[in-house]
């Protein structure tokens, strides 16, 4: 019993550095933010900090592991609570009015992205097997909807392309198309 709390207290502490870092790293970017940073927004002494997490890499991979399956519950959860009462155009609107309202968790995205591309082999690496894991997501999601309809994988691809960019463009405030029209343009592209 003792120990289920200690693993409790333990987990909890780790979700509030994890949030903490999070913060910070939305507020001053992977790079400018430290440690010591992350320790002063959780709260915590910077000792404590290095108790849960021996490098600032560590923390980033929790980071980068929480984000990637919040998205993921995310994407199944709207297929879930959808199923058999939406179309696909529906999902595709939900998920793009979703997507594009959390703004925090977009900057996040993209910030992780950036370190992903600029030689942080690991990040890659697991940003490679996720969108992997949204594009198969994505066609069960059809599927599942419409048991007759086997999407082109290249639709998947490029739905996760086409929300990358919405976000890029929303987070720049640029003016983006409404979610009638990018379910409409994908309506296109199937049709075709």
């Amino acid at each position: 019993m003792k120990q289920e709390k200690k693993l409790k207290k333990q987990a909890f502490k780790k979700q509030q550095i994890i949030d903490a870092g999070t913060r910070r790293i939305i507020q001053k970017g992977i790079e400018k933010t430290s440690l010591a940073d992350i320790a002063e927004e959780a709260g915590i002494s910077k000792g404590s900090l290095y108790y849960y997490y021996a490098s600032k890499n560590e923390l980033i991979f929790d980071i980068t592991d929480a984000h990637i399956n919040q998205l993921s519950e995310n994407l199944f959860a709207i297929i879930e609570e959808n199923k058999g009462n939406a179309t696909w155009a529906d999902l595709l609107k939900i998920l793009y009015e979703r997507i594009l309202r959390d703004d925090t968790r977009g900057r996040l995205h993209l910030y992780l992205v950036q370190q992903a591309l600029n030689g942080n082999n690991d990040l890659k690496n697991r940003f490679k097997k996720t969108y992997q894991q949204w594009q198969q997501m994505i066609i069960d999601g059809f599927t599942l909807l419409d048991p007759a309809m086997t999407p082109p994988r290249g639709l998947s691809s490029l739905i996760i392309a086409a929300l990358d960019g919405f976000l890029i463009q929303s987070l720049l405030a640029l003016e983006t198309i409404t979610p009638d029209e990018f379910v409409g343009s994908l309506n296109i592209f199937m049709q075709k």
